[in-house]
């Protein structure tokens, strides 16, 4: 194996078949069913970003700093506009009057995974230029943070 670390190359996008409005743990998110999305072209990072709030003094040569609001994530998620199973389930989920949760889970060629769970807005319509791909960009609004699997050791 390359000293270079892992690709996406291989890997997949996935969402559960049914919804999942309350946190789960890691063994809720592996039991549930999941199809997937074929041709995912890119993603946004994923994981918690979290406000730092300041407040400066008159008294003070630095301004104090604390941790605010946590916000899991607004990944875009791009794939190529095909019919499929899972972009049946992604066109259904991101329906403007479906408020519910969904299970999404990343597989790579290495076998780790990631779990995340939360809404999805959409789709957008790329146009791009005369020799550009339709593609479809859907937003995941994240509600917990992931579940992160590790490659198995060899």
């Amino acid at each position: 194996m390359s000293g270079c670390g892992s690709t996406n190359f291989g890997g997949a996008f996935y969402i559960a078949t049914t919804a999942s409005n309350d946190d789960l743990t890691l063994s809720e998110f592996e039991g549930l069913s999941y199809t997937e999305v074929p041709n995912l072209v890119t993603c946004d990072p994923t994981g918690v970003t979290q406000n730092i709030v300041s407040d400066s003094t008159w008294d003070r040569p630095v301004v104090c700093k604390g941790k605010g609001e946590a916000n899991a994530g607004d990944p875009n998620i791009e794939f190529q506009d095909l019919p499929s199973a899972g972009m049946d389930l992604m066109e259904a989920a991101a329906a403007y009057d479906n408020t519910n949760n969904y299970a999404f889970k990343f597989v790579w060629a290495d076998s780790s995974e990631e779990y995340n769970r939360g809404l999805v807005t959409g789709p957008q319509r790329t146009k791009g230029a005369n020799a550009d791909f339709k593609h479809l960009i859907f937003t995941l609004g994240l509600q917990q943070p992931a579940e992160i699997v590790e490659a198995p050791s060899v």
